[in-house]
């Protein structure tokens, strides 16, 4: 019969993931006994003009890896969280991503999440008007009842109608605002934690007292949640902050990145462009004679969380910081975003969302 060959050495042959390779195998129909025949792998013709079976980043999860993840999820958040890293790192694999839903995810013990990663993976090669694969039309991947992902008023206006086809053909209402990645910095497994943020910001303050620098870093965005505000928020995935002096503090970030085999990004400015430019002074969270690492303050989240203002990923930080500063009315939040953002717009999902978060009416 000749030599047999596995899966793993089909993929490493065509370059491809090894969910692709079995794509492959079956649809020019070879079949496995012990193994595939060799003779029939290399005979194998493929365009290559234009790939779509590339391998996706090693940041970019498969669904199987995010169903795994969800089903050991303790809370919705962390489960929706998940989703989320899938359609972030889907994003950033561009065409790679078609090889991050060929594999059937398993069960994740909650149906709704069944049917949801179905409906990513739809979306996912709908964008590239290819044909989902056939495990997410199986009737288990289909809901019974509709699931409105966020229970707020103003996000069920947007829902329904703006979920995307995929979504809304198994009965899951969800804005694709509100699970369109924002183009920020890809980061790998595992996620950051409070821990995990500490000390790397005394690797780096230990890094910049050896070249005679003293650092300053503002951070902002999940971290700045994480680190002084709200400690049992989620993990981040990355840090946003503004930070000086930069070719100092970008040369040991990289080193960092290096010896951690981090990417070069995970501490990084590329959301100040979304800050305001005079945010002010928030708690500091690290303190050392060369870097001084300070929190935004929460007035200054909370401006930049309501003009943002998805429902899904802003609305429990949102939410926080409301009480956190003990705001009662609508316009105090208006006040607030005036404050660090003036003559700047306020779309009306941002209205709608506050209106939903702050009882009463301005």
């Amino acid at each position: 019969m000749g030599e047999l060959w596995t899966v793993d050495q089909a993929a490493g042959y065509w370059g491809v993931t090894p969910a692709r390779a079995r794509g492959i195998l079956s649809s020019r129909r070879i079949e496995r006994i012990a193994g595939y025949p060799r003779a029939d792998v290399l005979a194998v013709t493929r365009h290559r003009g234009a790939r779509t079976d590339l391998e996706a980043p090693t940041y970019a999860l498969p669904l199987t890896d995010i169903a795994a993840s969800i089903a050991q999820a303790e809370s919705e958040r962390d489960r929706w969280r998940m989703f989320l890293e899938f359609r972030r790192g889907a994003a950033e694999a561009g065409r790679g991503a078609l090889g991050l839903v060929q594999e059937e995810p398993a069960a994740t013990g909650d149906l709704r999440y069944d049917a949801l990663l179905a409906a990513a993976a739809e979306d996912v090669t709908a964008g590239y008007c290819i044909a989902s694969p056939l495990w997410t039309i199986t009737v288990e991947r289909f809901l019974r009842s509709a699931w409105w992902v966020s229970d707020l008023p103003s996000a069920r206006m947007y829902a329904l109608v703006g979920a995307p086809a995929a979504f809304r053909r198994r009965g899951i209402y969800v804005d694709r605002y509100d699970i369109t990645h924002d183009g920020g910095a890809g980061m790998p497994d595992p996620l950051f934690g409070r821990d995990d943020i500490v000390d790397a910001f005394a690797d780096l303050a230990s890094r910049l007292e050896r070249v005679g620098v003293v650092g300053q870093v503002h951070v902002i965005g999940g971290a700045a949640m994480l680190l002084a505000y709200d400690p049992d928020r989620a993990s981040t995935r990355d840090i946003d902050a503004m930070f000086s002096p930069d070719t100092p503090v970008l040369n040991a970030v990289r080193a960092i990145a290096r010896e951690r085999q981090w990417p070069s990004t995970w501490l990084n400015n590329q959301a100040s462009v979304y800050a305001s430019r005079t945010p002010g002074e928030g708690p500091r969270v690290f303190d050392h004679p060369h870097l001084q690492v300070m929190a935004t303050p929460a007035d200054h989240l909370l401006a930049m969380k309501a003009l943002a203002a998805r429902a899904t990923s802003d609305r429990d930080d949102l939410q926080y910081l409301i009480d956190h500063l003990d705001i009662r009315s609508q316009q105090e939040v208006w006040t607030v975003v005036e404050r660090f953002f003036p003559d700047v717009p306020i779309p009306q999902r941002s209205r709608g969302l506050i209106a939903d978060l702050v009882p009463g009416t301005d």
